[in-house]
């Protein structure tokens, strides 16, 4: 009689997953047969334990739902600049205080392979729900020294960065901060407006007879239940004397829709109703600019929001005994827009952030507003 082979722990970990993902998941197999899945997942288990969460990345990536994914595949190491797709180019929008002039610069090479071919390979860790998903998560694994190295692009401790301007060697150092920049975040002189009020998460001020209520999350954490009820008591009492409002979800990537479910619900049915997309726009956040487009016939400008309407959200996590590793698991499937396969929800008028606008750390819709407002 053959004994039965003692699993690594890594197989260990991988037989749990592979388990509670099918208990917990909405629907597993939707995107992927379970053969194909679970040959993928048996991969990750024999891969170097370095690169274990990574692996794994690949197969769940396999799912297509961006809810679902390792948390914290890079092992604690950060990539070494942040990246950003612009109109079909790779930009540098953030970097350490000692490389601060490759801000604005356009990435051509990664340790001397060509940017397309190594953007190429490390896609294969996003879920590519939509193309907005690609685009926001393939920049910032490209710089990723243990991605880099897992998909045999790297060169040691030192990562060689080539750019339209120059070549720039960047050693991986314990620590590196790097400072992102965000040409959306408010300014000094706009959060010392008289008209401001409210906290980095929900905030609003007034720009002539324009309301801007600028939701950069959906929770209430850190702020107490009064705040956010008197926050909401005075925009609605401003949106009654404004000609128009903007409701900003742009760096809103989701959370809890009940925060301003009831305050969207109560905006005036008069008033002409903006809703500021993008790239980072996502979960919560859908529900919010489908309900404001839907309901209070909002218009919707910036750029393409960052997921489906119809797709699975909300995890749960799951802990692996062995490696430890973090996974998020969907468990719901939102229908937003019941019978339609729209990959890309668009705006109704285009105000695209541009290169230019990181360098100088300028929000577009200010101008669009002066000009259209």
């Amino acid at each position: 009689m053959e004994l039965e082979k003692e699993l690594t722990p890594e197989q260990e970990d991988i037989k749990y997953l592979h388990g509670k993902l099918e208990e917990t998941h909405f629907d597993l197999y939707r995107n992927i047969d379970e053969e194909t899945f679970s040959k993928s997942l048996e991969k990750a288990a024999n891969t170097d334990s370095e690169y274990f969460k990574m692996a794994l990345q690949e197969s769940l990536a396999l799912l297509r739902d961006a809810h679902t994914h390792v948390i914290g595949i890079f092992n604690g190491k950060h990539p070494l600049l942040e990246c950003k797709e612009i109109q079909k180019e790779i930009y540098v929008i953030g970097t350490s205080v000692e490389n601060t002039s490759l801000i604005g610069q356009r990435v051509e090479e990664i340790n001397g392979y060509p940017v397309n071919q190594v953007m190429s390979e490390v896609s294969k860790l996003s879920s590519k729900e939509n193309i907005e998903v690609l685009l926001k998560e393939v920049p910032v694994f490209m710089t990723s020294p243990l991605a880099l190295k897992y998909y045999c692009f790297n060169k040691g401790n030192t990562t060689e960065i080539k750019t339209n301007i120059g070549t720039t060697n960047i050693i991986e150092k314990e620590g590196t901060k790097i400072k992102i920049r965000n040409p959306l975040k408010w300014k000094d002189s706009e959060l010392n407006d008289p008209s401001f009020l409210g906290n980095k998460d929900y905030r609003l001020r007034v720009h002539g007879k324009t309301l801007l209520f600028q939701y950069n999350s959906c929770t209430n954490e850190g702020h107490t239940q009064k705040e956010l009820a008197d926050f909401k008591k005075k925009l609605l009492e401003i949106a009654k004397e404004s000609n128009t409002i903007i409701i900003d979800l742009r760096q809103n990537s989701g959370g809890n829709t009940r925060i301003m479910k009831d305050l969207f619900t109560k905006l005036p049915e008069n008033k002409q109703i903006y809703v500021a997309i993008g790239r980072k726009t996502f979960s919560s956040a859908i529900h919010h600019l489908l309900y404001l487009k839907i309901k209070k016939d909002a218009t919707l400008i910036g750029e393409n929001a960052g997921q489906k309407p119809n797709r699975f959200g909300d995890y749960k996590e799951i802990v692996l005994p062995n490696s430890g590793a973090r996974i998020a698991c969907s468990y719901k499937y939102f229908e937003l827009l019941p019978g339609a396969d729209i990959d890309v929800i668009e705006p109704d008028i285009s105000i695209p952030v541009t290169i230019d606008n990181y360098e100088n750390e300028t929000d577009p819709l200010n101008k669009w507003i002066e000009n259209n407002l």
